[in-house]
């Protein structure tokens, strides 16, 4: 019955992910709620999926001219530091405290989504990528919260990217591949701090329930009201988040 949970979780944020590139904060909650795997566990199978659905994204993204690499590998190269960070700050801390932390960077994305859907639009021109010298430091902050926390990391990326001024389509293509190199290096330590072997099985259905998703989502993301679901993920992600934190 996990698996099948799994699966379809898994399916469903990827769907989610490919229509709009967020949500990915929530596998964290499906493994550790509806799967009943440890919260080091959850970790090790929520960032299998983001490096699953990163890869796949950022591929599709590259295709069509919207994912700049040199900016996106300088980025990378932060993140890929700062999820080695975030992952073995992760492994010191008590399972309930990464619990805590989870729940709260599950809030505050929510928030966030739903500031940025409802306020009012206003026409900004797009900015080039910034330099080299303000994306390291940002692929490696965003990278230790990420990697701590089970966040996906474009729902932190994105955003961050859109107010520097990046255009919105690029920026996902962007944290969508950062999400890769957050996601490597938090397998590694984090598959190291459990069985993977005796998770086999269900590793396998949710990295590969996930890729349908997300392939299926990145096909058809023309054809989704994104706003509507945007707002949806928040509204859901909030309530839910504060159920978990106040009960």
């Amino acid at each position: 019955m996990a698996f099948l949970i799994a699966a379809a979780g898994c399916c469903a944020v990827g769907l989610c992910i490919g229509w709009c590139g967020v949500a990915g904060f929530l596998l964290p909650i499906l493994f550790t709620g509806a799967c009943g795997l440890s919260v080091t566990e959850s970790l090790l199978a929520s960032f299998l999926c983001f490096a699953v659905s990163g890869a796949i994204g950022a591929f599709n993204y590259h295709r069509r001219g919207e994912l700049p690499l040199r900016p996106a590998l300088t980025l990378s190269a932060g993140s890929l530091a700062g999820g080695l960070m975030g992952a073995a700050l992760g492994g010191l801390l008590a399972a309930e405290t990464v619990k805590v932390l989870l729940y709260l960077v599950v809030l505050l994305s929510g928030m966030a989504i739903a500031v940025r859907e409802l306020r009012p639009r206003k026409a900004a021109r797009a900015q080039p990528m910034p330099p080299a010298a303000a994306l390291l430091p940002l692929g490696l902050i965003t990278a230790v919260i990420c990697a701590l926390s089970g966040a996906g990391g474009p729902v932190l990326v994105m955003p961050l990217l859109v107010a520097l001024g990046v255009p919105a389509k690029m920026a996902v293509g962007v944290a969508l591949l950062d999400s890769v190199f957050i996601a490597l290096p938090a397998i590694a330590v984090y598959g190291s701090q459990c069985d993977p072997m005796a998770l086999l099985p269900m590793l396998a259905a949710a990295a590969a329930s996930h890729a349908v998703g997300v392939s299926i989502g990145s096909a058809t993301a023309a054809r989704v009201p994104q706003s509507l679901l945007k707002r949806g993920v928040a509204a859901f992600s909030i309530c839910f988040s504060l159920y978990m934190l106040l009960k």
